[in-house]
């Protein structure tokens, strides 16, 4: 009996948010690799880093639709006495690579060619005058006009993805550039979201007189989908110990499940044993912030799981404090948590004993960011989760922060 109470004690309780992520960086599971096609890389978090293999463009390239020659044969050219020069063929993009160029001779190149061996300039069509097969240029043109030099994009061996981080729409266009035709990554985390209650249905289907919409699967569902995972797998689940359970190993193939509701002291609350009982190691329970202090995470084999409550202001802001950073953890991205600093443009209460969340509007004018705490007295909660595109975080047992003074925030949004 001493060993089960022992037992039954050893995981944390109550404690930081910053403890918290600790523990999640140590024993969270991180997401295989795949290789993808570079069409399909964007978004997805590489788990190399890439060098060029060459220089983009790899040849002096035109910029312009025009004519290449040489520049110092136009040193002495004016409007009343232009250089005249022969025009000799045409370069297209598709050519694979230009003949050298008489003396005195130009050639046609339209944008992208390669610039033949014995020009060092473009000058575009409009500039020129063109009569037959010659052109006449009428003032001296700068070496290196509307050149687009060999490695001026990419050199050879220069970085073009780090590992570990994400990549974006241009990055990836730049690995497509640079020749890459696949590439390796993080596969996309993959969740699942129950919604605890006998009091809920399906938020896609009408449900009996009586039951309430579970909207948590829509915001968790949104918010995961939005950081980077792949379809997200979202359900209502009877409470009770035997459901709650059934539930979970059900999901057990997920890389991260998120429950909400049943995670407060009443013994109608059972996610916690359930979750145990069907063979979940407790990672930790209970934080000291607000709202949401009652968190805890498990570990299932490979699988984390993560218990919020069931409002839905808490739930949204345990997402951008506990959910976001856990999937960046399982996608080993080195940035698990981020915040900006910003001037308080009304007073705010901090919590005793509590990190304390409070939504706000983030404002940048000119260089300054404001936060504008947002007063759930003044707008329903529902109507200031939609407002807010922040969340200003006060440590704990703040005083009061009066306006002007500069906070931490998170933008969520």
């Amino acid at each position: 009996m001493q060993h089960e109470l022992e037992k039954e004690t050893m995981f944390p309780k109550n404690i930081t948010r910053q403890e918290c992520l600790k523990i999640l960086l140590k024993e969270i599971a991180q997401v295989a690799e795949e290789t993808i096609p570079v069409t399909n890389c964007c978004g997805r978090v590489a788990t190399q880093t890439i060098y060029s293999d060459t220089s983009m463009p790899e040849q002096d390239r035109s910029a312009m639709d025009g004519f290449a020659l040489t520049a110092d044969k136009t040193f002495s050219a004016t409007i009343d006495a232009p250089a005249v020069f022969t025009v000799s063929g045409e370069i297209r993009p598709s050519s694979a690579r230009a003949k050298k160029i008489r003396i005195s001779s130009s050639i046609k190149i339209l944008t992208g060619g390669i610039i033949p061996q014995g020009c060092d300039c473009v000058i575009p069509f409009e500039q020129v005058k063109i009569s037959g097969d010659t052109i006449s240029v009428p003032s001296p043109v700068k070496k290196g006009s509307f050149i687009r030099p060999a490695g001026s994009d990419v050199m050879r061996g220069e970085m073009l993805v780090a590992e570990n981080t994400r990549i974006s729409a241009c990055t990836a266009a730049l690995l497509a550039y640079a020749g890459k035709h696949h590439i390796r990554v993080r596969k996309m985390p993959e969740a699942s979201v129950l919604a605890v209650g006998n009091e809920l249905c399906s938020p896609s289907e009408t449900g009996p007189e009586g039951l309430i919409p579970a909207d948590n699967l829509i915001l968790m569902k949104g918010l995961c989908e939005g950081a980077g995972t792949a379809g997200v797998v979202i359900s209502t689940c009877e409470n009770s110990p035997e459901a709650i359970a059934k539930a979970v190993k059900r999901n057990s193939k997920s890389n991260l499940i998120i429950t909400t509701g049943g995670t407060g002291p009443g013994n109608r609350d059972f996610v916690f044993n359930s979750i145990k009982n069907a063979g979940g190691i407790p990672l930790f329970k209970g934080l000291s912030i607000h709202p949401a202090k009652s968190i805890f995470a498990f570990k299932l084999e490979n699988t984390t799981i993560l218990g919020l409550p069931g409002p839905p202001n808490a739930v949204q802001l345990a997402f951008h404090t506990i959910i976001k950073p856990t999937l960046n953890i399982l996608s080993r991205l080195p940035e698990v948590f981020s915040t900006t600093l910003a001037t308080l443009e009304t007073s705010v209460k901090g919590a005793k004993g509590r990190e304390k969340f409070i939504p706000c509007l983030i404002t940048e004018k000119k260089g300054f960011i404001k936060a504008n705490p947002l007063d759930s007295r003044n707008i329903s909660t529902r109507k200031l989760m939609c407002s807010a595109n922040g969340i200003i975080t006060i440590p704990p047992d703040s005083e009061t922060l009066e306006a002007g003074e500069l906070v931490e925030v998170i933008k969520s949004s």
